[in-house]
C-alpha cells in the first residue's frame, strides 16, 4: 500500500517529536557512588537506577561520580559557572553552607503536591530546611554513628562492650598488638567527618554548648581539654599505645580499611558503611556496633544522625524529572529494597513495617533507630560546619605531634575557628 505525500510528512513530524522527547528526557546526576556490581553500595545504587529507568521508559540519567568530600565545593563552583546537574548529592552538614549561598532550589512545591501521608512518614533534618523552614533537600538514607568492635577480639580478652569512655580506652590498649591497633581513627584534616562527629557528640553528651547562639566558638571548656588529653595519651602513654600515632593522623577512609584488613579492634564510623564493612573483612557476626560511651559509665553520647541528601540545584535544565528521580528513590519499596542490600537506614517510617527488619541481618538498622530515638542530639550544624570540622582536625594534629598542650590547642582552635568567621 502506498503513503500518499501528506501521510508520510504527518509520520516523519511524529517520529521526530518523539524523538526529540526521548532526548529531553535526560537528567544529570552528581553522585559519590556509582552504580555496578563491586560492592553493596553499588548494588543499591544499580537498583534505585535500573528500576527509575523501568518506571520511565526512554529517560536517561547521566552519571557523575567524584569523591564524596568534592560534591558540595563543586557544586558551589559550579552554580557560579551556570553547570550544575538537576539532581545533586549532598551531605547534611553541607546543606546549610548551600542553602546560605542560594545555590538550590527550594523544595516546598513539590512536597506540598505529596498527600498529608506521606508528607509526614518522611523523616527530615533541620539541616536540611532554611530559618523560614523551607525545605532545600530530601534524605535519602540515614546513619547514626557509633562505635564499631571486634566482638572476638573483646571476648578473648574477657571483655564488653564498652561503657564509659575510661572502660573504651583501658580494652582498646589491652587487645592491642603490633599488628592490631586498638582504635582505628583519624584525625586527618583531608577526611575529619568520623573523628569530628565523635569529638562533637562526645562534647554535647557532656554539657559542653560548642557554638554560642551567635555562632562563636565555645568548646574550650575543661571537659573538651579532658577528652583532647584522652586522645593524646592513648597515643603517646603507656607501654602499648591504643591509638598509634601513624593511625590518628590518617583519614577516615584509611581507619577503614585498617578495620577491614582485621587490623584493628574498635573503629567509630556511621551505620550505613556496616554492611559494606561486613562484607569487605570476613568478620560476619564478629563486627559488631554500640553507642558511643560517655564519660558516666552506662549513659551514652547523644546519636549522631546525618543523611545524604537529594537536591535539586537552582538552574537544573530539568528539575521536574529530577524531581521524579527524588520520589522514587525515597518511595516505601526503594527504600526496602536499599536497607535490604546495602545497610541504609530508611528515610520512610513506613519503610520499618516490612517483616525484614525483624531479620538477624536489619540488627545494624535496628540499633541505628534505637539509639537515635533514645537518645537525639540536640546541635544546630552552623553553615560553615566543614570549617568547624577542618579546625578540629588540626586542633588535634597539634596535640598529637606535642606542638601544643590540649588546653593551648582547644584555645587556638576558637580563635581560628571564629578567624574564619564563626556561623
Amino acid at each position: 500500500m502506498r503513503i500518499n505525500s501528506f501521510a508520510r510528512c504527518v509520520f516523519m513530524v511524529a517520529a521526530l517529536a518523539i524523538a526529540g522527547s526521548a532526548v529531553a528526557a535526560k537528567i544529570e546526576l552528581w553522585t559519590f557512588v556509582g552504580p555496578g556490581t563491586a560492592n553493596v553500595r553499588e548494588r543499591a545504587m544499580a537498583q534505585v537506577i535500573d528500576s527509575f529507568k523501568a518506571k520511565n521508559p526512554g529517560t536517561e540519567v547521566n552519571i557523575t561520580v567524584m569523591p564524596w568530600q568534592q560534591l558540595s565545593p563543586t557544586l558551589l563552583r559550579a552554580s557560579k559557572a551556570g553547570q550544575v546537574p538537576d539532581v545533586a548529592m549532598l551531605y547534611s552538614p553541607s546543606m546549610p553552607a548551600q542553602i546560605a549561598a542560594g545555590t538550590l532550589l527550594p523544595l516546598k512545591g513539590y512536597i506540598d503536591a505529596w498527600p498529608p501521608a506521606d508528607r509526614a512518614d518522611l523523616v527530615r533534618l533541620p539541616e536540611t530546611v532554611d530559618r523560614q523552614g523551607n525545605p532545600f533537600g530530601v534524605p535519602w538514607e540515614m546513619r547514626v554513628s557509633g562505635l564499631g568492635y571486634r566482638a572476638d577480639l573483646l571476648k578473648a580478652a574477657n571483655r564488653r562492650a564498652p561503657q564509659s569512655i575510661k572502660e573504651w580506652g583501658e580494652s582498646a590498649t589491652e587487645v592491642s598488638t603490633n599488628d592490631i591497633a586498638g582504635i582505628a581513627i583519624g584525625f586527618s584534616p583531608e577526611a575529619p567527618s568520623v573523628a569530628a562527629g565523635w569529638f562533637l557528640t562526645t562534647l554535647v553528651g557532656s554539657g559542653v554548648k560548642v557554638l554560642t547562639d551567635d555562632g562563636k566558638a565555645a568548646f574550650n571548656t575543661p571537659q573538651a581539654e579532658r577528652l583532647v588529653q584522652w586522645v593524646h595519651d592513648l597515643a603517646t602513654k603507656g607501654r602499648k599505645t591504643a591509638l598509634p600515632l601513624n593511625v590518628a593522623m590518617q583519614g577516615l577512609e584509611q581507619a577503614q580499611t585498617l578495620f577491614i584488613a582485621q587490623k584493628a579492634a574498635f573503629l567509630p564510623q556511621s551505620s550505613q558503611r556496616f554492611e559494606f564493612i561486613r562484607e569487605r573483612s570476613n568478620l560476619g557476626a564478629n563486627l559488631k556496633i554500640a553507642a558511643y560511651p560517655g564519660w558516666e559509665e552506662g549513659k551514652p553520647s547523644p546519636a549522631l544522625v546525618q543523611s545524604w541528601s537529594l537536591v535539586i540545584p537552582k538552574g537544573a535544565k530539568n528539575p521536574d524529572l529530577g524531581w521524579k528521580l527524588i520520589e522514587h528513590w525515597t518511595s516505601t519499596p526503594i527504600q526496602v529494597e536499599s536497607a535490604k542490600t546495602a545497610g541504609y537506614v530508611p528515610v520512610r517510617a513506613s519503610a520499618l513495617k516490612d517483616p525484614w527488619f525483624n531479620d538477624p541481618k536489619a540488627e545494624t538498622i535496628r540499633w541505628a533507630v534505637d539509639y537515635a530515638s533514645r537518645h537525639p542530639l540536640k546541635f544546630n550544624f552552623p553553615e560553615n560546619t566543614d570549617a568547624l570540622y577542618d579546625t578540629w582536625a588540626k586542633m588535634f594534629g597539634n596535640v598529637l605531634t606535642d606542638r601544643m598542650s590540649a588546653k593551648e590547642a582547644l584555645a587556638w582552635a576558637e580563635q581560628e575557628y571564629d578567624r574564619r568567621g564563626g556561623r
